[in-house]
């Protein structure tokens, strides 16, 4: 069996934490292919790859000063089982267990694919307990077709997990530029039964060294119809010059009715020789109180990765926000030591 260890460690300067996540979500192109399908973002292809950069946003992490340490291990020619450990510090310079996650991921030579990821926290008994179950298929639909149902289950009465949320997605690919990508989110109501609680709908196609979104976000509106409240438009190509860039706009509905740019994502990655890369991400929001004034930076994010010799990679990240005196600073930091 092979195995592979993965050591992060975790410096964050002045971030307020509500929540702590092990996690980090993985592109299409790691772990052999599979990817866990995110409910509440820009739709991607699961089955189909429809991007290559993945928002340093997503790969951040949250919470205190932890090391998290991830083991992959192949169980047998189909299956693999990832397990993620948490550890913080304690006042007395004790390193103790705070978080784990185990995933269960299961290819067939067809090319379905299942996957159960189980997280489990110290409770006030100081005993590791089940607090999230997540399980999802990718199955085929028809030549070409493939539908991606993830659940999400959360204690319930007397800790037994229950259904809270269901994620469907319909991925179509269309010839050999271009994939559909049907996604509705579906909360469990108090009845038992399953609420919309929205869809989106993109347009992929697929080049060389171009690829263009063209996304639909819709939701219920006062009569309990779905409406258009949301377009989204990603670029992802490689200029000139060899470097990666993507750029992905939001537009919302105004009071006027209309389709306005609410949000920006830009990002570039570069290689910077001797098999280091750099990548940067810049995330401009609008100003809900003057919304004249446009478009201004909320966030910046930089990554430098670099080899630590031929089994080890390193990725330095720093999240930068704007400070009162116009420039930007520190606000997380977050090191991790990749061994293979």
């Amino acid at each position: 069996m092979g195995h592979r260890h993965l050591i992060i460690l975790l410096v964050l300067l002045n971030f307020a934490v509500l929540a702590f996540a092990v996690q980090a979500p993985k592109s299409s192109a790691e772990n052999g292919g599979f990817r866990w399908l995110d409910g509440s973002g820009d739709t991607e292809g699961i089955k189909f790859s429809t991007r290559l950069l993945q928002p340093l946003l997503l790969q951040t992490y949250s919470g205190p000063p932890v090391e998290v340490e991830r083991e992959e291990t192949r169980l047998n020619s189909q299956t693999t089982r990832i397990t993620s450990r948490a550890f913080n510090t304690s006042v007395n310079g004790e390193r103790r267990l705070i978080e784990t996650i185990v995933e269960d991921i299961i290819k067939t030579s067809s090319g379905e694919m299942s996957a159960v990821r189980t997280t489990s926290r110290k409770d006030v008994n100081g005993q590791m307990s089940v607090v999230q179950k997540e399980t999802q298929e990718v199955v085929s639909s028809g030549n070409g077709v493939y539908r991606i149902s993830k659940t999400l289950l959360l204690p319930g009465i007397n800790n037994a997990l229950v259904e809270k949320e269901l994620v469907q997605q319909i991925e179509k690919r269309k010839g050999d530029a271009s994939v559909e990508i049907d996604r509705t989110r579906y909360e469990v109501g108090l009845d038992g039964k399953l609420n919309t609680l929205d869809r989106r709908v993109s347009q992929n196609r697929l080049g060389k060294d171009q690829t263009q979104t063209d996304e639909q976000v819709y939701r219920y509106d006062a009569n309990r119809q779905l409406s258009l409240t949301q377009q989204v438009k990603v670029s992802e190509w490689r200029d000139s010059s060899g470097q990666r860039r993507l750029q992905s706009e939001t537009f919302v509905l105004g009071l006027d009715g209309k389709l306005q740019l609410d949000s920006r994502l830009s990002m570039v990655q570069m290689d910077m020789g001797s098999q280091r890369q750099e990548t940067a991400e810049i995330i401009e929001t609008q100003n809900s109180a003057a919304p004249s004034e446009g478009l201004k930076v909320a966030r910046k994010f930089i990554e430098n990765s670099r080899p630590l010799g031929p089994n080890q990679i390193e990725r330095k990240l720093e999240v930068l926000k704007p400070n009162l005196n116009g420039g930007m600073q520190s606000m997380h930091s977050q090191n991790t030591i990749d061994k293979k």
